[in-house]
């Protein structure tokens, strides 16, 4: 099994920019020495908690301070790009990164993102998404194309548009073309449609952790329309994201949690998954008779985050896997320890080179 972390990531609101790129930059070198597979960051406007507007100069600031973890954009939204210029932009980046590169789709999550962009609520998205990937899809084949739908204009010039018939069109597409650059697509809720989406086009799911059930729906909705699509559906490809911090003991894995960044996130989570019904199936499968409003940090660190020695983490990522049946890759979501960074990097380390051996 592989790690990755998710770098969305829950800040303290009032980090500045700098603040976020630095520390950015740092985390994606704790977790290349360390041994990491992805670097995965996400992409909002408005969300002061989680506030990197350009996931991709932070791959480009960290490409040349890392030697081996691959990095994504999770996810670009397409709706708020103009898709021609953003398939440039992505292709060009990958040959920068030269190989260690994959890309993250999403139609956008967040209600306030979508009015910054002139929509009134996320409900509108879907169909954007959709028009600007078939225009990057135009645009990394490479062929003359004119392109007018509902939200996007876009083209691909033929010799006849450049200023001399001679002048090359620049090869700004995927590193190692098109079919060697992975998609990836993330899940949050049960019966989320990025899954199916996703098979339908060969991309890769990534289901964030909401109870055993959705780990193996996710798998099942992923792999059923992989091969209706005439596809196999590989469990290497699937990856889950969970909260993960390890220590010495339990006891001081929990501490660390709860008084750290992982904590603090929470105060601003817990409520929004309460909202939305996300931890319905978190608390029955902790077999606990308790009712989600009554769900504390206690609750979260003892029951569902992965939380613990490196004993007590590889454990529980051993029964999500035999109960699930299994997953290429765990992904710890990535948290604000900027004013005290040892603990984290040090549960990081610790997750990549303890845990991950343990698991069969």
């Amino acid at each position: 099994m592989k790690c990755g972390i998710f770098h969305t990531p829950f800040l303290d609101p009032k980090r500045n920019g700098h603040q976020v790129f630095e520390w950015s930059i740092k985390v994606a070198e704790v977790c290349d020495k360390a041994g990491f597979a992805d670097f995965m960051i996400g992409e909002h406007y408005t969300v002061g908690r989680e506030n990197i507007p350009a996931p991709d100069l932070i791959i480009a600031g960290a490409i040349g301070r890392t030697k081996n973890i691959r990095f994504a954009p999770m996810a670009h939204l397409l709706p708020y790009h103009d898709p021609a210029t953003l398939a440039i932009r992505i292709g060009w980046l990958s040959q920068v990164c030269q190989g260690r590169y994959f890309l993250g789709v999403a139609p956008g999550g967040w209600k306030s993102d979508a009015v910054l962009h002139g929509y009134e609520d996320t409900a509108q998205l879907r169909t954007p998404m959709l028009e600007a990937l078939e225009i990057m899809e135009k645009v990394w084949k490479r062929e003359p194309f004119k392109f007018t739908g509902e939200h996007f204009k876009a083209g691909f010039p033929t010799a006849a548009d450049m200023l001399t018939i001679d002048e090359p069109i620049a090869e700004n597409g995927p590193f190692g073309g098109r079919e060697n650059l992975e998609i990836a697509m993330t899940a949050l809720s049960f019966n989320s449609p990025s899954v199916v989406f996703a098979g339908e086009r060969d991309y890769s799911p990534i289901s964030f952790y909401g109870g055993l059930d959705q780990l193996t729906k996710h798998w099942v909705d992923w792999s059923t329309a992989m091969e209706k699509a005439g596809r196999v559906a590989e469990r290497s490809r699937y990856r889950v994201t969970c909260d993960i911090f390890v220590a010495d003991t339990d006891a001081e894995a929990k501490k660390r949690a709860i008084n750290g960044g992982l904590g603090k996130a929470y105060s601003y989570l817990l409520p929004v998954y309460k909202k939305f019904g996300l931890l319905d199936r978190v608390a029955k499968d902790t077999g606990i008779d308790i009712h989600v409003d009554d769900i504390d940090m206690d609750f979260m660190a003892d029951h569902v985050w992965l939380v613990g020695s490196p004993e007590t983490v590889a454990e529980k990522i051993q029964h999500m896997c035999e109960v699930s049946g299994g997953f290429g890759q765990i992904v710890t979501q990535s948290f604000d320890y900027i004013d005290n960074p040892e603990p984290w990097f040090e549960s990081l380390e610790r997750l990549a080179q303890e845990v991950l051996p343990k698991i069969k």
